[in-house]
C-alpha cells in the first residue's frame, strides 16, 4: 500500500469515526428524552460575535444532542481535502489546510 493510499484511507476513517461519534451522542440524547430523564442538568451559555445562546434548566438529553450536532457539523464543514503532487519519481500526499499553498517538507535525497 502506497503512502498516498495510507493518507487517504486514514483521513476517510477519521471522518467516518467522527460522524459515528456525533451520531452516537445524538442517539444517547434521544434515549435520555425517551427514558424520561427530565431533571434540570444545568445551564449553557455561548456567545459568538453579536449572537448569544442561553439554555437554562435544560434536560440532560439536550446537552448530548447539542454536542452531537456540533461534532457532526464540524466534521462535515471541514470536508475531505488532500493534495497529491509529484517531484521526479516520488509522489507526495498531504492533507490540505485552508490558505495553505506551501508544499510539505520534502525528504532529503
Amino acid at each position: 500500500m502506497g503512502i498516498s493510499t495510507e493518507v487517504i484511507l486514514s483521513l476517510v476513517i477519521y471522518k467516518v469515526v467522527s460522524l459515528l461519534v456525533g451520531s452516537l451522542f445524538g442517539y444517547l440524547g434521544y434515549r435520555l428524552f425517551i427514558s424520561g430523564v427530565w431533571g434540570g442538568a444545568g445551564e449553557l451559555q455561548a456567545a459568538f460575535r453579536d449572537n448569544r445562546l442561553v439554555l437554562k434548566e435544560a434536560a440532560p438529553g439536550t446537552f448530548f444532542a447539542i454536542c452531537g450536532v456540533v461534532i457532526i457539523a464540524v466534521t462535515l464543514y471541514k470536508g475531505l481535502e488532500f493534495e497529491d503532487y509529484h517531484r521526479g519519481n516520488t509522489n507526495y500526499v498531504e492533507i490540505a489546510e485552508e490558505g495553505g499553498d506551501d508544499l510539505a517538507a520534502q525528504p532529503k535525497e
